[in-house]
């Protein structure tokens, strides 16, 4: 398989990656989580758990010298972790943001119509051609796992033939949680929800438009996260917080 279509990995494994994240709060000892996803892993072949392993560490933990890292993600993912809907956000936000396939494959999909009109339909051919478009030469069973962990994810519904799309805004948490990571990547401290849509990552991963990124918004800002505020036709969303980090930290 080309290099470039190689970190697809195995799709979406939500069941293995919670045990994953489950073992990483109980042990910081990467050795120690690892062994305990091996016994666990559903997968009868000891080599495919082993491919698994490094598969997952790459995606959802950052390991020194054996310990893993209390990153924000981490921490989050213990406040949140009674949450499933909040739960299976942040994971496939985590996955997305590791796997530039999967992103730019979302992105081929928030068409302006769609933004505008709240829902798209597509074709698998259709699909299949954007994907050729932007990938020369994909193989096809790359496109087909592609396709497999859009609809896993819920982000692609399959009806007959054809695959439906809708918009979505994520939980309050992960919204938050999406927007402080976009601030720190892009140097943001008062966008314009525009700017959110545009240039951040929370329309492609979830398919939110406008509309529901600005209720998202309102409901963070009543929990003291963030401000809004209207002028005219324009709007600012003002960070509270100085970083993701911090965010993370405030968050009950």
């Amino acid at each position: 398989m080309d290099k470039q279509f190689s970190t697809i990995g195995y799709g979406f494994l939500l069941e293995e990656t919670l045990m994953l994240l489950d073992a990483a709060l109980e042990s910081n000892d990467a050795q120690a989580v690892r062994g305990s996803c091996i016994r666990r892993w559903p997968q009868k072949s000891e080599s495919n758990k082993e491919k698994l392993w490094q598969h997952m560490k790459y995606r959802f933990l950052e390991i020194e010298k054996n310990s893993i890292k209390n990153t924000p993600f981490l921490k989050m993912f213990r406040k949140i972790r009674s949450n499933d809907e909040a739960v299976q956000d942040l994971v496939f936000f985590q996955l997305c943001i590791t796997t530039p396939i999967l992103f730019e494959t979302l992105s081929l999909l928030v068409t302006d119509s769609f933004l505008n009109t709240g829902e798209a339909v597509f074709s698998r051919y259709h699909l299949d051609q954007l994907l050729e478009r932007k990938y020369e030469r994909m193989p096809q069973s790359t496109r087909d796992r592609v396709r497999s962990i859009l609809v896993k994810a819920g982000r692609l519904k399959l009806s007959k033939s054809n695959y439906s799309v809708t918009t979505y805004c994520p939980t309050e948490a992960v919204l938050g949680y999406a927007l402080y990571h976009d601030a720190s990547k892009n140097g943001w401290r008062a966008p314009s929800t525009a700017t959110v849509i545009n240039e951040g990552t929370i329309a492609p991963i979830f398919m939110c438009n406008r509309a529901l990124l600005i209720a998202g918004v309102n409901k963070l800002a009543t929990k003291g996260h963030c401000e809004y505020h209207r002028h005219g036709s324009t709007d600012q969303v003002q960070l509270i917080h100085q970083s993701l980090e911090e965010y993370v930290d405030a968050w009950r």
